[in-house]
């Protein structure tokens, strides 16, 4: 589980914007996508989705409705805790 604790670290930081997002999404990429491998395929599809707004974020200057920080923050939260339950499990 301490690939879990270092991405919530890692999530808490860009929540904070201590972190760019750039280096945020790569670090899950890696690091999240090497968890998937012992999850559910719908655990994929769900980080890749989160992962593309956050990335397409970047295109504007300001929140969008759509791409606003803490919504996306909130479900990769949500992904880590079902994440952890499943590999718990």
């Amino acid at each position: 589980m301490a690939d879990l604790a270092a991405l919530r670290e890692s999530l808490d930081a860009w929540r904070r914007d201590a972190v760019a997002s750039d280096a945020f999404v790569r670090r899950w990429q890696n690091e999240a996508g090497a968890l998937c491998e012992s999850l559910p395929p719908a655990f994929r599809q769900v980080l890749d989705d989160v992962l593309m707004r956050i990335e397409s974020s970047r295109l504007f200057t300001a929140d969008s409705c759509s791409f606003s920080r803490a919504p996306l923050a909130d479900a990769l939260q949500t992904w880590l805790d079902k994440a952890a339950q499943r590999l718990a499990g």
